[in-house]
Parts: C-alpha cells; sequence; structure tokens
C-alpha cells in the first residue's frame, strides 16, 4: 500500500550544504522515489510538469499522482514489463494526458503489459521507437536509452533513464542486472552520477565493482518493500553501495524519499519517514 506523503512526517536532511536560493521563476527538480512497496514508481517534476518512471503494482498510484498534484505527464516511461513496475501503469494512462509513452518494445507477455497495450491503444497515446530525443524541462534533461543486448531477458531489457540538471545527475536503471550493466558500462554512455538508483531493488545479481566505479554515486536509492520475500536489499549489495561511508536511503525504512535540486545542481534529501542514521 502506498504511504501518502503529505500523512506522514517530513524528515529534511541536508546533502552538500544547503540549496542555492532561486531565483523567481525557476522552479526546483524534484525527484519523488515513491513507497510502493517491492515495487518501482519515480516521479520526477519540474514545476507543473512532470515524468513518470515506472508506475508501481497497483492502481492507487493515481491517487499519490493526485496527491503530488499532477494532472498530466510530459511521458511516461516503463522501465520493462513486469507487474512491479508496470502494475499501476494502465490506470495512469487511462486517467492522465500524456505525451509520449517510451518501453522497451518486448512483447506484451503477462496481464498488467497486456493491459498497458489495451488502454495505449484506447487512448492513441504516443509511443515512439527508439532512439529518442532528450525529454527537457525548463533546464532539466532526461535521457532515455535502451539495452544493447539482444535477446536478453525482460529485467536485462530495461531502459536507462539519467536526469541532468546543472552538475546534478541521477541515473535509474529498472531491473538491470550483471549482463545489461555490464553492456552499458562497454558503450561508455554511463556517467559519474550524484544519485544512483539501486537495479532490481538491490538484488546482489544487480551491483559490481566496476559499475560503482563507474558511477561513483554520492546517494544511492533502494526502492524496495519491508519483510519482501527475495531477500532484497541482499546484504552484499549493500556492502558495495555503502562503501566510503555513502548514504543509502531505503524506501522500507525511510518511505517515499524525495531528492530537490536547484538551478546549480546542489541538492537536498527529504523523506516521508524517519532520516536514515
Amino acid at each position: 500500500m502506498v504511504r501518502l506523503p503529505q500523512l506522514l512526517a517530513l524528515a529534511v536532511l541536508a546533502i552538500g550544504g544547503p540549496a542555492s536560493p532561486r531565483q523567481p521563476g525557476t522552479p526546483p527538480l524534484e525527484i519523488h522515489f515513491l513507497d510502493v512497496g517491492q515495487a518501482d514508481a519515480i516521479l520526477i517534476k519540474v514545476g507543473a510538469r512532470a515524468v513518470l518512471v515506472d508506475a508501481g503494482r497497483a492502481d492507487d498510484i493515481v491517487q499519490v499522482l493526485r496527491e503530488f498534484q499532477v494532472d498530466s505527464l510530459e511521458a511516461a516511461i516503463a522501465s520493462h514489463n513486469h507487474d512491479d513496475h508496470i502494475g499501476g501503469m494502465n490506470a495512469v494512462i487511462a486517467d492522465f494526458p500524456i505525451k509520449r509513452y517510451l518501453a522497451n518494445g518486448r512483447p506484451a507477455e503477462n496481464g498488467a503489459s497486456r493491459d498497458v497495450e489495451e488502454w495505449a491503444a484506447r487512448t492513441g497515446l504516443a509511443r515512439p521507437p527508439p532512439p529518442w530525443d532528450p525529454i527537457v524541462l525548463d533546464d532539466v534533461r532526461i535521457s532515455v536509452f535502451p539495452s544493447p543486448l539482444v535477446d536478453a531477458t525482460e529485467n536485462n531489457s530495461s531502459l536507462g533513464v539519467l536526469v541532468e540538471r546543472g552538475s546534478f545527475r541521477a541515473l535509474l536503471t529498472g531491473d538491470s542486472e550483471v549482463p545489461l550493466l555490464n553492456a552499458w558500462l562497454a558503450t561508455g554512455i554511463i556517467p559519474r552520477v550524484t544519485v544512483l538508483k539501486a537495479a532490481h531493488h538491490g538484488a546482489r545479481d544487480a551491483v559490481t565493482p566496476g559499475w560503482i566505479n563507474r558511477t561513483r554515486p554520492e546517494l544511492v536509492v533502494i526502492s524496495v518493500g519491508a519483510g519482501n520475500p527475495y531477500g532484497h536489499p541482499d546484504p552484499m549489495a549493500l556492502r558495495y553501495y555503502q562503501t566510503g561511508q555513502r548514504r543509502v536511503y531505503r524506501t522500507d525504512l525511510a518511505g517515499t524519499v524525495t531528492i530537490t535540486v536547484d538551478d546549480r545542481g546542489r541538492y537536498r534529501v527529504s523523506t516521508s519517514g524517519p532520516t536514515p542514521r
């Protein structure tokens, strides 16, 4: 069950100093790693404009988006077709105007993906094929790139999403596993980042020393459900993420994790639950 952020106390932790004062008319970039249990849903907002990356398991994601004052989407992005990433996407497509839908292009092989296909066809949703032009929200650039692997599993067909503002970068990679991470590293497309979403809910098969050395994040966010049956996040994966005293946020412990970025790329972190120690 999604925890609605306005019902919970807000804990705030400044990272790298307080955000710079914004000039009038310069809205912050907000990246909300929504607490949707053992699933993924990331809302990116700049003022009134929004992009959704994945949609959790359930239709109540629509209520959560409304709580964040979303009334339309510049884009909806499905990293891949598993239920815990697109289970609520059919409801999002049905309830919100969406300019474009970006997906990995694999055939619909489960009920959730078939529901998405049905609603996309019913609403006439634009579904352009890759390569995609960056999504630009004011001075924020969102680049979406597909898996370079051929005949890969669904997880290793996940899309990558890079969010940039000034010196700030956040990287989201769905449920990508080691073969896809290595393939992306080989292409040279992966930069050093500020924030890394742990792939595959913090699974052991979704992180390597090479991945951490290339991305070198200041902060890692793990979207994961409390008491999940998969043992996520894996203790060994956590050790990789925590190297160098890096701060790690988990939605099962901290609730929704929000990164707020000013126009210089300086950021702060807030959570809807307790601040991690």
